[in-house]
């Protein structure tokens, strides 16, 4: 059985400097499979929208998969972080 572990960490724009963030809210959550296909499919989405998705691939125990995704809103104030961490229970 697969295990997705979800680390998401929400950043806001630095006032003082033009290209840092200062961290907002960080949480941990497990999540299923077709959660996350929903996250990594729904980049060419917020594209679209204007925002900048980017996503880091590695090879896991999963396979070659998404393991960051950073999501900017298209004002470039706010900026999303999803880190995933891959688990085989038996």
């Amino acid at each position: 059985m697969l295990k997705i572990e979800q680390k998401t960490e929400r950043f806001y724009k630095n006032p003082n400097t033009k290209t840092t963030y200062i961290l907002e809210e960080s949480e941990v959550e497990e999540i299923t499979e077709q959660q996350y296909r929903n996250v990594v499919e729904s980049a060419s989405f917020f594209r679209r929208l204007g925002g900048s998705v980017s996503q880091e691939r590695a090879y896991t125990c999963y396979g070659y998969k998404v393991v960051k995704d950073t999501a900017t809103s298209p004002d470039r104030q706010s900026k999303t972080v999803r880190t995933f961490k891959f688990t085989w229970i038996d």
